[in-house]
C-alpha cells in the first residue's frame, strides 16, 4: 500500500511517516495533514484506534481507511467507526484518485495551519492575561484586533462591545463617554492624540488618584500596534515617598554637618570666652588669698567687684546657652504673670550699670501700667542679652537707651546704644546662631545671645527689627503680645 500511495503522490513536497507503534501514531497524527490505515474488517483494532484519534479535538487531519478488498458496504461501515473516507485497491487504479488525494492532503495541511495559529493564539492571550500590564492590539486598518481583559475590568459598561473590528477612535470616544473625560477636559486632547498617532509613550492621570502609563510599538512587517498600559500609581508613590524620605535624609544629614559645624566652633568660644572670666577670678582670688593680710578694704571691695562681674558674666553665659538649648528642644513655655515692670526694668538696668560703671543707661518707662502679664523670665533673658550686648559694643562715651512703653496689648522694647554698630550687608545674619559681626573682633562673645533673643521673641510670637549705622550705634526694637487687664 505505502509504494502505491507513494507512486501516486510522488513529485510533490510531501513527506511520509510510517508509525512504528500506536504512540508514534498518536504523536505523529497531531502534526499529520492526513493519515491512512489500513483496515481489515470493521470494529477491528484499527477501527478502535481511528474511533480514539477522530475524538482529539488537536488532531485535524482527515483519516482514511485503506482496506484492499473492502465492499461499498463495508466501506460505509468503517466510516461509522470514525475514519472520513475508505478506499480499496479499485480507488488506486482510477487516475482521478491522484487528484482527490492531493486536495485531502491540502486540506488537511491548512486545518493544521490553522489550527497551530488558533493554539498560538490561545497562548498570546493566555500570556497577555496573565501579565500585571492590559494590552490591546489594533490592525494595520486601525481597528481592535484584540482587547485584554484588563481593559474589559476598567470599563464594565462598554466591554462587551469592544470587540475585534471595531475603529480605535470609536473605541476611544467610548471609553472617555464611560470615564466621564468631556471635549473640555484638559486631559481630553493629550488621550486623543496619542490614541490617533499610536506612538510614542503617554502618561494619564485617570481620576482617584491612579496614573496609567501608555506605550505604543509597531508590530513587524507593518501588521499593526501593540499598546501596552501599565497602572504606575503604586511606582509613582513609591518615587515621590523615596524623593519625599531623600529629601528628609539630606535635610537631616544637612542638620547634623551643620549642627557639628556649629558644636565645634561653639565649643572653641565658649572654652575662650569662659577662660577669660575664670582667669580673672582665680587671679583674684590668689590675691586675696596670698595677701589678706596687707590688702586694704578699698582693694578687697574693688576685687570682689571684679571677681562679682566675672562671676555674673559666666552666669549670663550659661543661661544663654541653657535658654537656647530649652528653646531648640522645645522645653522653653511661656508662662504669664502680674509683674511691676518699671521696677523689674529698673533692677534690671541697676545691675548692669552697677558692672558697667562707665557706661551711662538711661530707662523710660513711667508710661507703663504699674501691672503688665508677662513671662519674667523670658522677658529678662531678652533685656539682659540686649544690654549686655550694648553695653560690650559701645566703649567710647558709652550711652545706652532703654524704653518700654504698651500699646493696644503689645508691649514695646528698644534698647539703643552709640556702640561701633554693625555693618548694613550683615545686619540679615545677625541673628543666626553663633553669628558674630565682623566690627565685633578682639571683643569676647558666644554668638548666642541675638539667636536667643530672636527664639524667645518667636516663642512670644512677636516681632524683632535691628538698625544700625557702623560707628554710630544700633537699635533693637521688639514688639511682644500681651494678654489680660494691666492697671
Amino acid at each position: 500500500m505505502s509504494k502505491a500511495m507513494w507512486s501516486i503522490i510522488a513529485g510533490h513536497d510531501i513527506r511520509f511517516v510510517w508509525a512504528k507503534n500506536r504512540d508514534d501514531l498518536y504523536h505523529e497524527a497531531v502534526q499529520a495533514a492526513l493519515i491512512v490505515m489500513t483496515a481489515v474488517a470493521p470494529g477491528d483494532e484499527n477501527c478502535a484506534i481511528a474511533h480514539t484519534l477522530a475524538a482529539n479535538p488537536r488532531i485535524t487531519a482527515d483519516l482514511m481507511a485503506f482496506a484492499p478488498n473492502a465492499s461499498v458496504e463495508e466501506r460505509i461501515r468503517f466510516l461509522a467507526h470514525g475514519f472520513d473516507y475508505a478506499f480499496n485497491n479499485d480507488f488506486m487504479k482510477v487516475p482521478e484518485f491522484r487528484k482527490v488525494l492531493l486536495q485531502k492532503i491540502e486540506r488537511g495541511r491548512l486545518r493544521w495551519e490553522t489550527r497551530v495559529l488558533e493554539e498560538e493564539y490561545r497562548r498570546f492571550r493566555a500570556s497577555l492575561s496573565a501579565s500585571p500590564d492590559a494590552f490591546i492590539v489594533i490592525d494595520e486598518n486601525n481597528r481592535l484586533f484584540f482587547v485584554s481583559h484588563h481593559y474589559r475590568r476598567a470599563y464594565p459598561r462598554s466591554a462587551a462591545r469592544m470587540v475585534r473590528g471595531m475603529p480605535v477612535m470609536e473605541a476611544f470616544d467610548m471609553a472617555c463617554e464611560e470615564q466621564g473625560v468631556s471635549i473640555k477636559d484638559p486631559r481630553y486632547a493629550a488621550m486623543r492624540r496619542f490614541w490617533e498617532r499610536l506612538e510614542g509613550t503617554q502618561e494619564f492621570d485617570i481620576g482617584n488618584g491612579r496614573v496609567w502609563r501608555m506605550k505604543a510599538a509597531k508590530l513587524d512587517d507593518g501588521q499593526g500596534t501593540i499598546v501596552t498600559t501599565t497602572d504606575i500609581t503604586h511606582y509613582l508613590n513609591q518615587q515621590r515617598e523615596l524623593q519625599e524620605a531623600k529629601q528628609e535624609l539630606e535635610k537631616a544629614l544637612a542638620s547634623e554637618q551643620e549642627a557639628s559645624a556649629l558644636q565645634k566652633q561653639f565649643v572653641n568660644m565658649v572654652s575662650h570666652e569662659f577662660r577669660t572670666p575664670l582667669t580673672i577670678i582665680d587671679g583674684h582670688a590668689q590675691i586675696l588669698h596670698r595677701k589678706a593680710d596687707e590688702i586694704s578694704a578699698e582693694d578687697i571691695r574693688k576685687r570682689s567687684k571684679t571677681i562679682r562681674s566675672a562671676v555674673s558674666r559666666l552666669i549670663s553665659m550659661m543661661e544663654g546657652v541653657l535658654s537656647s538649648n530649652m528653646l531648640k528642644t522645645g522645653k522653653l513655655e511661656i508662662i504669664p504673670e502680674p509683674v511691676d515692670i518699671r521696677q523689674f526694668a529698673a533692677d534690671l538696668c541697676e545691675d548692669h550699670a552697677e558692672l558697667a560703671k562707665d557706661h551711662r543707661i538711661d530707662l523710660d518707662c513711667n508710661a507703663l501700667p504699674a501691672k503688665v502679664n508677662v513671662d519674667k523670665k523670658i522677658l529678662s533673658l531678652i533685656l539682659t542679652n540686649l544690654l549686655s550686648n550694648a553695653i560690650k559694643y559701645t566703649k567710647d562715651s558709652p550711652y545706652i537707651v532703654v524704653k518700654l512703653s504698651l500699646t493696644d496689648n503689645w508691649l514695646s522694647i528698644r534698647v539703643k546704644d552709640n556702640g561701633i554698630g554693625i555693618p548694613y550687608d550683615e545686619l540679615p545674619q545677625v541673628f543666626e546662631r553663633y553669628f558674630r559681626a565682623s566690627t565685633a573682633t578682639g571683643i569676647p562673645g558666644t554668638g548666642i545671645g541675638l539667636s536667643l533673643v530672636k527664639d524667645l521673641v518667636a516663642l512670644y510670637q512677636g516681632s524683632l527689627e535691628v538698625n544700625s549705622d557702623v560707628g554710630k550705634g544700633t537699635e533693637f526694637l521688639i514688639r511682644l503680645p500681651v494678654a489680660g487687664d494691666h492697671k
